[in-house]
């Protein structure tokens, strides 16, 4: 038996908490994740519970259960891939099929839905939106 204390007081009997070294917890982890176990495997093999085990999950991800932050890299500025142009559509004849202007596309409350391609006059539009609302 050993002698806990509790508020200044000294208690006699076991303590309740366990405590787990850092080995140990990954080499729990470790078991949670090998190939033909699994994580409620785990933690009835060593008396704890599932969400033990996903905190100490969730430590090891990010480095305070190691001290080890993961680190991602980003490519330099000058690594990155140079855009590319978008693909144009062909029509048969080996034209380019592009709309000049745009698309706009309108959702009105009633329902109706309304999508216009190429260019398109401002004051026709606001005579078809106001003939449809």
């Amino acid at each position: 038996m050993r002698a806990r204390e509790v508020r200044g007081e000294v208690l006699a009997g076991p303590e309740r908490r366990r405590r787990w070294s850092v080995e140990e917890k990954l080499r729990i982890l470790a078991q949670s994740v090998a190939p033909g176990s699994s994580a409620s495997l785990a933690c009835r093999l060593h008396g704890i519970s599932s969400g033990q085990l996903y905190t100490w999950r969730r430590q090891f991800r990010t480095g305070e259960l190691t001290g080890f932050a993961p680190v991602l890299m980003a490519p330099a500025v000058d690594d990155l891939p140079a855009a590319t142009a978008p693909i144009e559509p062909v029509r048969s004849g080996g034209e380019v099929d592009r709309p000049a202007g745009g698309v706009i596309e309108v959702e009105l409350p009633s329902g109706i839905k309304l999508r216009l391609t190429g260019a398109v006059d401002a004051g026709q539009l606001r005579q078809v939106l106001s003939a449809l609302s």
